[in-house]
């Protein structure tokens, strides 16, 4: 039994860093390029504790309730009907836009690596229905046959990783880390590294998973999301380390700046990584497939029209991606400026601010902070919509 649950939780730990560890991998070189290594370490700090705490507010609420809902059944006990109308809108534009940018990102990987193995050259739409049918196909199965083949994913991904830092460290240069052309470039990055720590869909079901363990699933966010942030430190420094400055202006002028990311000129360890790239995308690409077909059905077992509600995941975000091939970037400043903040740092303040303050009734306390630190973690997250607001025009 002991065996067992060691399992779940590093099954459930597994989850949260491949649902975070995703498009972030490749977009966060791309927005620090202008601003250089060092500086990148703050916004990855502030990404990193801002959507640990919105996860813990969610478990607070999620565990409180003592059902098996979503994150818009927690919306509807906490703050009414009105807020989970508006909840499901921002839950749909902001996965879709996260799922859109997961599917192109992957295909315009499998894409190069096919070209660069096997000199296949086909178009990147070929690679995304490609990849889009076997997505499809892995979600029909249960949350612990996903679970498998997410554990075998991230074992994949850790030995590219792995392969990267002991081969890329060699390719590192101090001056290529020091490289500042825009420091103020900085600031504008934040709603991308926000987005790369989202794990708060997969909440209800770890817990589920976990048998709504408190301390089990606190300790799962944590190490989940500290394993990303580690991975993302390092993954940075590998790959900012070795570009150069007239490299940078390459690939920031650059229509198709995913390509030119993974065939600059200085980039010697291609294949690792493409394959830790490949890896990332398509574990996070799982997670959140799977928890938004949780989403939609309405709970996180819910095995009744199961084909159906993942159709409605994946031929959407398919179909963004078909029409606009460039469209990666975008889609990530637009779901974490705006998307994942309104949804992930506006909402779940305000539901532990009805939960504490106004029905006062007897839950476990697992947010840390009290009045002033939910006031002052709403307006944070109001300014952070603002500046991307003021970015987007």
């Amino acid at each position: 039994m002991a065996i067992q649950s060691k399992n779940s939780a590093f099954g459930a730990t597994a989850l949260i860093t491949g649902c975070c560890v995703g498009a972030g991998m490749l977009g966060l070189p791309l927005v620090t390029m202008s601003s250089g290594f060092i500086l990148s370490i703050i916004p990855l700090f502030i990404g990193w504790f801002y959507m640990y705490f919105s996860g813990l507010m969610v478990l607070e609420v999620y565990l409180d309730t003592k059902k098996n809902i979503n994150l818009m059944g927690l919306l509807n006990e906490t703050l009414g009907k009105g807020a989970k109308i508006i909840g499901a809108g921002l839950f749909l534009f902001l996965f879709y836009s996260i799922l859109t940018a997961y599917l192109n990102a992957s295909s315009i990987i499998i894409q190069e690596a096919c070209n660069w193995l096997f000199k296949i050259n086909l178009s990147q739409s070929y690679y995304l229905f490609f990849n889009a049918f076997i997505l499809f196909n892995i979600i029909l199965f249960t949350t612990k046959k996903v679970d498998f083949i997410n554990r075998f994913l991230v074992f994949c991904m850790l030995f590219f990783y792995v392969c990267l830092i002991y081969i890329g460290m060699s390719q590192v240069d101090i001056v290529n880390l020091k490289t500042v052309s825009t420091p103020s470039a900085i600031i504008w990055s934040i709603p991308v590294f926000i987005l790369s720590f989202g794990f708060q869909n997969l909440i209800p079901t770890v817990s589920h998973y976990l048998n709504y363990d408190a301390k089990g699933i606190k300790s799962a966010l944590f190490r989940g999301t500290f394993a990303a942030l580690i991975i993302y430190l390092i993954w940075n420094l590998i790959i900012l380390g070795g570009i150069s400055s007239e490299d940078r202006k390459i690939i920031e002028g650059s229509a198709n700046a995913l390509h030119k990311l993974f065939n600059s000129s200085n980039l010697r360890v291609g294949f690792f990584i493409k394959g830790f790239s490949f890896f990332a995308i398509i574990t996070s690409v799982l997670a959140v497939s799977l928890s938004f077909v949780n989403f939609i059905s309405d709970s996180s077992e819910n095995r009744k029209n199961h084909l159906f509600y993942t159709a409605c995941v994946i031929v959407p975000p398919t179909i963004f991606s078909f029409f606009n091939p460039d469209i990666f970037l975008t889609m990530l400043h637009i779901a974490g400026g705006i998307g994942a903040v309104c949804l992930f740092g506006v909402l779940p303040p305000l539901m532990i601010w009805k939960k504490r303050y106004v029905q006062k009734g007897p839950h476990k306390k697992i947010f840390p902070f009290g009045k002033v630190g939910t006031i002052a973690y709403l307006l944070i997250s109001i300014s952070i919509i603002v500046l991307e607001i003021l970015n987007l025009t």
